[in-house]
């Protein structure tokens, strides 16, 4: 889970009471939550292991502060990892053939990395919650934070050049292979970001990487911020009813819509890494894989 706000308390029955408080808002009662509670971590990292069903867990995966879901592989064991990609983890710089393929757009570089980063990591949401920078012109790569085993098998996946430490990991200045500034980057993690166009002409953003679980209130919560929304629409698949991964948002002016278009880009709602871009007139058909479906019944949080 995200580090708890400042109204929970910072003792650890507090920090109890906020896991099962959570846990609570998917099984209806907190004493059923605290039955299903059998671990908790409340000091560095935070979050709890439970014992629920596989339709629950999808359901704690779209709760607001929830950063992961998946299952407890440690369950007989009293150590608990409750971080991204293990106790180990490190930061690199992972450089990238570019894709053989015409005019590519932020969107569609952002899902070919997570894409790469989950043949390693086996879940693409982890994928998504690792990387923290991406270069997407004539610099094509990301910056992830995995161990060091992770990072050998990455090296040996077709299409990856190399994989070397990120020395510069408090800058936003990454060296992708000693190519020029002219290559477009985001800095995932990072407030600002200087390839944005400062002044925006435009009300309307779209916004494409979302989870099926996040709702139209919880979007504008984390979007209204910048100014007030006008609208905000998230598509929706016209068979299945379920969200396409994607939304629009408007607000009533253009100077909201700059603000959040630059500090939004690359943010984690729910989870998973969105990408925020200018609402085109014909914006393109956009939608993300179904995720793998869990299948242990103890999850870790």
């Amino acid at each position: 889970m995200d580090r708890p706000h400042a109204a929970v308390g910072p003792a650890k029955s507090d920090l109890i009471d906020h896991y099962v408080r959570t846990l609570a808002r998917v099984l209806g009662s907190e004493k059923e939550a605290q039955a299903c509670i059998y671990s908790a971590s409340c000091e560095t990292q935070y979050g709890f292991c439970c014992d629920v069903d596989e339709e629950t867990a999808m359901s704690i995966n779209s709760l607001p502060g929830v950063l992961s879901v998946r299952p407890d592989v440690d369950f007989e064991s009293a150590e608990k990892d409750y971080s991204f990609s293990g106790g180990d983890a490190k930061h690199w710089v992972v450089r990238m053939e570019k894709p053989g393929v015409g005019v590519i757009t932020k969107a569609q570089m952002v899902d070919f990395y997570v894409n790469s980063l989950t043949k390693v990591l086996g879940n693409e949401k982890d994928a998504q919650v690792c990387m923290y920078h991406i270069s997407w012109e004539d610099a094509i790569g990301f910056c992830c934070e995995i161990d060091e085993d992770c990072a050998r098998e990455l090296a040996g996946l077709p299409g990856v050049l190399s994989v070397k430490p990120d020395t510069n990991f408090d800058s936003p200045n990454k060296d992708y292979g000693g190519v020029g500034e002219s290559s477009k980057s985001i800095d995932l993690v990072g407030s600002s970001d200087s390839n944005q166009p400062p002044n925006i002409k435009t009300k309307r953003l779209f916004v494409t990487g979302l989870s099926f679980y996040t709702s139209e209130k919880t979007l504008r919560a984390a979007f209204e911020g910048f100014g007030e929304l006008v609208e905000v629409k998230i598509i929706m698949d016209k068979i299945s009813k379920r969200s396409k991964g994607y939304a629009f948002l408007e607000y009533t002016t253009e100077e909201a819509a700059g603000a959040a278009l630059k500090e939004m880009n690359g943010k984690i709602i729910n989870g998973w890494m969105i990408v925020v871009d200018v609402a085109k007139t014909n914006p393109p058909r956009y939608s993300r894989e179904r995720p793998q479906p869990l299948s242990p019944s103890s999850f870790s949080h």
